[in-house]
């Protein structure tokens, strides 16, 4: 089972880096710019999700955001998603059961990949395959990520932590660039 995992995985990635990142509009922005933004975030827990979320409402609270949309991937099937993940406006997830063989996601996603998001911001890790798929194909204005990712590549705006980890500290650093209204 393992071996089939990494083989599927494997493939996965080597058909990412070989299709081609579609056409699109890159223009930098900053919160105070931004009408709509989008947050990619790979499922860990209910605190992990309940404090993007907290970010999503501080960002329409506090630059007038109109819209922060927020898609997951719940690495496990549909039937065993967690109950705080819900199909509900401005936020979405998709599963294991919306991939295709080699890990790339075919349901669900293509809303989301073809809106034009001012600014997509990547909270994964940046090495998740499926997540990656999304990244790359996204029409967004502009995408952030961070340094050292397998993502940075599909990334405009490169986050560096250094030895730094976590949510609070990632937040920390999106709002010392993002949130500069000199910065556009």
């Amino acid at each position: 089972m393992e071996l089939f995992k990494s083989l599927r995985t494997s493939y996965g990635k080597r058909m990412l880096l070989r299709e081609n990142e579609p056409a699109r509009n890159k223009h930098g922005s900053n919160y105070h710019s931004a009408k709509r933004i989008a947050f990619l975030y790979l499922d860990s827990d209910e605190e992990f999700f309940k404090n993007i979320k907290k970010y999503a409402t501080y960002l329409k609270n506090s630059f007038g955001v109109k819209s922060v949309h927020m898609m997951g991937y719940v690495d496990r099937q549909e039937k065993y998603a967690p109950i705080w993940q819900q199909h509900v406006l401005e936020s979405d997830f998709f599963t294991r059961d919306d991939l295709n063989w080699y890990l790339k996601p075919i349901k669900r996603v293509q809303n989301f990949i073809n809106e034009e998001f001012d600014i997509l911001i990547d909270f994964s890790d940046g090495d998740n395959l499926p997540l990656n798929f999304v990244l790359k194909e996204s029409k967004a204005l502009m995408k952030v990520g961070q340094k050292g990712a397998t993502a940075e590549r599909y990334c405009d705006f490169i986050i560096d932590m250094g030895n730094s980890t976590g949510i609070a500290k990632y937040v920390e650093q999106l709002n010392s660039y993002l949130s500069n209204p000199l910065i556009k």
